[in-house]
C-alpha cells in the first residue's frame, strides 16, 4: 500500500482514517478542518468539519482567525494541499496539527461516512 507519511516532512503527522477519525472525536479542543474548494465541499464532507478554501485568496487570514491553541485535524480530496497547509499552519505557530493520509478519497474508500453541507 502507498503511504503519503514520507511527504509530511515539516508539516503535520498523517493519520489513517480510523486514527483520524478516533483522535478527533477524543479530542475536546479538536477541530476538522476541511481545506477543499466550495464547490468540493458542497459533494460531501466529514460530519462536524469547518472550512477553509486553501485555493483561495483569503487562506492565510483564515487561518489567522483560528486559535492556536485547539487541536486540528486537517484534510482536502487526496492530502496533496494538506501537506502545504499544514506546514503553512506550523509556520504560522500552530503546534497541534494533523492530517488525513490520502485525504477525502482515502476516507471514503476506507467506509466511512461523509454529509452534504446544509445551506
Amino acid at each position: 500500500m502507498y503511504s503519503f507519511q514520507s511527504y509530511a516532512q515539516e508539516g503535520a503527522k498523517a493519520l489513517a482514517p480510523d486514527a483520524f477519525e478516533a483522535a478527533a472525536k477524543k479530542k475536546k479542543k479538536a477541530v476538522i478542518l476541511d481545506i477543499r474548494t466550495p464547490n468540493e465541499v458542497a459533494e460531501g464532507h466529514i460530519q462536524d468539519a469547518e472550512f477553509i478554501d486553501f485555493l483561495g485568496d483569503d487562506f492565510e487570514k483564515g487561518l489567522e482567525s483560528l486559535d492556536k491553541k485547539k487541536t486540528y485535524y486537517v484534510y482536502c480530496r487526496s492530502a496533496k494541499r494538506t501537506i502545504p497547509a499544514t506546514e503553512k499552519m506550523k509556520e504560522m505557530g500552530f503546534k497541534k496539527v494533523y492530517m488525513l493520509e490520502g485525504g477525502l478519497n482515502n476516507w471514503v474508500s476506507s467506509g466511512k461516512e461523509i454529509v452534504k453541507k446544509e445551506e
